[in-house]
């Protein structure tokens, strides 16, 4: 006996799972059906924004989802899933399986070119325009230097708007260079479930 959510098994003893706190059903056997269906499990996390379209490529698969779970920090989301050990082809859907999580992968890490290079271009220039501004203000208050500590401190703080307007831009240059391939890793999922569909079928 197995735990419906996360696949632990089971005594039978338990009322709730010792392991992820789910309440355990208890099989009635029924006649003409049998006590206990057999199920395989399985588990992956992904990004938030890709939680849909990775329950959709599963059931495509055959499995069924069972339980999520979204962490607090990292913007992630765990999913269990469960599917009969009776399915048929489950060599062809578990190739065509590593096929869809390399592509969830790869627009995963597309989506984080997005900004990667912004935030280290901001990063950058940010900590030069902090530096700039702080030898103006030590021009001002420390040194006695007024005029010249009004000009580095001004040329800080246009070092600091500046940083936005690099972030913004990089983010628009890297999401036009990416969202091709990503369009284009949809449209290869789109056909990797179209084709575990068959295989189901023809089960």
């Amino acid at each position: 006996m197995y735990c419906i959510n996360c696949g632990k098994e089971l005594t039978g003893a338990e009322r709730v799972c010792p392991s992820c706190g789910t309440p355990v059903e208890t099989p009635q056997a029924t006649q003409g059906q049998p006590l206990h269906t057999s199920y395989e499990y399985a588990r992956t996390t992904v990004s938030n924004d890709l939680v849909t379209v990775t329950c959709d490529c599963y059931e495509n698969l055959g499995w069924e989802l069972t339980g999520s779970k979204m962490s607090s920090a990292g913007g992630t989301t765990a999913l269990s899933f469960r599917r009969s050990r009776k399915i048929k082809n489950k060599a062809q859907l578990v190739k065509i399986q590593r096929t869809m999580d390399d592509l969830i992968d790869s627009i995963a890490g597309l989506e984080g070119e997005k900004t990667r290079k912004a935030t280290m271009r901001a990063v950058s220039l940010g900590i030069v325009a902090a530096l700039v501004l702080g030898v103006g203000m030590c021009c001002t208050m420390v040194w006695s230097l007024m005029a010249l500590g009004i000009i580095v401190g001004v040329v800080g703080i246009v070092g600091c708007v500046a940083v936005w307007l690099l972030y913004r831009s990089t983010v628009a240059s890297e999401t036009a260079r990416v969202t091709p391939r990503i369009e284009a890793a949809y449209d290869s999922l789109a056909t990797a479930c179209e084709e575990a569909q068959t295989v189901l079928a023809a089960a």
